[in-house]
Parts: C-alpha cells; sequence; structure tokens
C-alpha cells in the first residue's frame, strides 16, 4: 500500500486537519498555497514564481490548478494524482507495471469527444489555416510557444516517424517536432475540445523533468499564454507534447456508469446517460485476444456518494478504441454524459457493491496500518 498526500490551498480548518492526521498519521496534509507563495527565483527576495502573496494563491489556486501544485509540491518523485470523486474498480497499484507508464513515466485516460467548437477546439473570427483549414485554440497555443528555454533538460526518447507533409500541421509554423498522437487526436482534428481527463494521472518527474518544468510554466507568474483548457484537464498531455518527450494514453475511450439506460445496445448501437467509466488502459488478458472488453478500472462522479444509496439498476458501457470519432453529441442531439453507438451491460454485483462500500466510507473513515511507509512513490 502506497502513502498518501492530500493538498490543499489554505481551506483546511485546522481541528479537521489535526482529526484526519490522528485517524491515519502517515496520510500528509500540505498547503501548497502556502509553499507556491513562498517560491521565488533567486531566493526569497527573488521574483515570484506563481503568486505574488498567499491571498493571490488562495484565488488563483483554489480550482483545478491546485493538482498542478500538489505534483510540483509532492515529496515523491512518482506520482499517482486522484481526484476526490475517483472509485476504483480494481486496485490501481497494477497501473505501475503497465508497458505504458514503465517504458514513459507517464500515463493519461481520454475525455469525452464533446465541445467541438470549445476550449481546445475554440476558433478565432477569420483565422485559418493552410488553404483555408480551420485553425482552433489548441494549434495557436501550440505554435505559440517557445519551448527553447526547456531543451538543456531530459526528456523520454520517442519512437514516432517525423512527419512527412505539411498539410498534417495545417500550415502552422511549430517550434517543436510534433508527435503522431497529436497529430491525429481528436483535439487536433478539431472534432473535441477536451483530450484528456485528468481525473487519474500518473507522472514520474524524475523521468520528465522538461515536461515537469513545462507543466510549471503554465501556472506561474510569465506573462505567457492560458493553456486553452477546462481548468487542468490537458496540461499535462501539452507539457509533454511541447517538451518533445513519449508519454501514453490508454488504449482506450472514456465510457459510461449510470441507471439511465436510454437504449440497449448488444452490438455498437446502445446510448447510455451517466458519469464518466475508464477502463483499464490496456488489454491485460492477451488469451481473450485485441478484440475482448477491458475490465473497467475507475469511475469518476461529482455525485459519488449519492450512488451507494440507489436501488436502480446500474450499467456501464464496453471499451472500444481511443481512435475511434464516434460523431458528434450536437448533432445527436444527446447530452455530453450520454455516449451513443456503445455496448452496454449490467453492472456486474461485485461491481455494484463496490459502490456501497464507498457509500458508506465516509461515514466510517478509518486507516490502521503497521509501519510506516518509505519510497518513492505516492
Amino acid at each position: 500500500m502506497l502513502p498518501v498526500e492530500v493538498p490543499y490551498c489554505g481551506d483546511l480548518r485546522l481541528e479537521r486537519w489535526t482529526k484526519l492526521s490522528q485517524q491515519d498519521p502517515l496520510v500528509r496534509f500540505y498547503d501548497v498555497c502556502e509553499l507556491a507563495a513562498n517560491a521565488a527565483m533567486g531566493g526569497p527576495n527573488g521574483r515570484k514564481l506563481f503568486c505574488v502573496d498567499l491571498g493571490h494563491c488562495h484565488d488563483k489556486f483554489r480550482g483545478f490548478d491546485i493538482k498542478v501544485l500538489a505534483v510540483i509540491y509532492s515529496r515523491f518523485q512518482e506520482v499517482m494524482l486522484l481526484d476526490a470523486g475517483t472509485l476504483f474498480f480494481q486496485s490501481p497499484m497494477a497501473l505501475w507495471e503497465t508497458d505504458k507508464y514503465k517504458s514513459t513515466g507517464t500515463l493519461f485516460f481520454h475525455d469525452r469527444i464533446c465541445l467541438e467548437y470549445s476550449f481546445l477546439a475554440a476558433r478565432s473570427p477569420f483565422v485559418g489555416g493552410q488553404d483555408g483549414m480551420a485553425i482552433g485554440a489548441l494549434h495557436r497555443f501550440l505554435a505559440d510557444f517557445n519551448v527553447k528555454p526547456y531543451h538543456q533538460l531530459d526528456v523520454v526518447g520517442r519512437r514516432d516517424p517525423s512527419l512527412q507533409y505539411s498539410e498534417q500541421l495545417l500550415g502552422l509554423d511549430l517550434d517543436f517536432q510534433p508527435s503522431s498522437f497529436l497529430i491525429n487526436s481528436h483535439a487536433w482534428k478539431l472534432h473535441t475540445g477536451h483530450q484528456m481527463d485528468s481525473s487519474l494521472v500518473l507522472w514520474n518527474k524524475a523521468r520528465q523533468p522538461r515536461a515537469t518544468a513545462i507543466l510549471a510554466s503554465f501556472i506561474s507568474l510569465n506573462g505567457l499564454p492560458t493553456v486553452p483548457s477546462y481548468g487542468d484537464k490537458e496540461l499535462f498531455w501539452i507539457a509533454c507534447e511541447l517538451a518533445e518527450t513519449a508519454y501514453a494514453f490508454s488504449d482506450f475511450a472514456v465510457g459510461a456508469i449510470g441507471p439511465d439506460l436510454v437504449t440497449s445496445g448488444s452490438n455498437n448501437d446502445g446510448v447510455l446517460c451517466g458519469d464518466a467509466l475508464q477502463h483499464f488502459p490496456e488489454q491485460i488478458d492477451a488469451a481473450k485476444g485485441s478484440e475482448a472488453d477491458a475490465e473497467p478500472l475507475y469511475m469518476n462522479s461529482d455525485y459519488i456518494l449519492k450512488w451507494g444509496g440507489t436501488t436502480k439498476r446500474l450499467y456501464s458501457t464496453a471499451a472500444r478504441a481511443a481512435e475511434l470519432y464516434p460523431g458528434s453529441f450536437t448533432e445527436r442531439k444527446l447530452p455530453l454524459s450520454c455516449p451513443f453507438d456503445v455496448t452496454t451491460t449490467e453492472l456486474a454485483p461485485a461491481e455494484a457493491t463496490l459502490l456501497t462500500q464507498r457509500f458508506t466510507l465516509p461515514k466510517n473513515f478509518t486507516c490502521a496500518r503497521e509501519k510506516p511507509i518509505t519510497g518513492d512513490r505516492i
């Protein structure tokens, strides 16, 4: 079992912190905003890095960007970053041993393919690329970013063929060599305003020093443009892309889990409305074959504490390849929480039981360990 760190931004009362620490003294609570407020170039009297003072830090980091600070100020080199609304259906410990993580020091998951005119895919009036090709906010941000100051830092080498055709770059003059993943991504093709779900991120700072420095620059007081992402969603991915380092995404697209089965689907013909469901990022049972369904790994929900009290039948979607573009929610006139053309199945009893256990967990929070845990992972 790994140690746990809980970052906060001056918003955890002392009595609450004390109570939680007594229940599990091996959980570290750390005020990342206090740390960030004291960070400066060249010593205490130098130029401030993240915020001008503590109040500014509270205004700036009591939101999504606290997750980036949490990684930067973690005492561990290898970090598994989790949202509080994440519920696992199997142990995440196996993720450390995946080929994806071991080869790159990263592991990312996909977000819903939606909002094709917002965030990464937002268009500016009368702005186009080569031969009238549309240009989105992601394209503009990447084209304007200067990567040269970070070249002295190390990366994980890519095994990626060089792009041969200028039309793949939409006529953009990029300061870095883009990966084939970027050029083939749904975000690059303006199919979606989101690409990455940051509810679970694996990140190795020791193996990704250049990407970590670029990640920190995204939230620094440096006058650089803001990443056109919804919160922190794509910051980790874009940092790796600009760093020209190898990184890894799940093989599978985000699915759904919930009680609202609009249309039952046995062969990619269903519609299920619900919260985000992620499958194990690679097929772990080779005997099943590449077409077999991957195992559910975790769900993410803002309403996760309500799930354990439901008496309704619960359903989930089968895994499908991340590179598949199913079409537009807008054109299908469906909410973003309702993936379509999916295979659906009723939730297994063991998986439903986990939801009930999570429902009771906050009421019975306790944890006992026999000895301290040390190491480089969190």
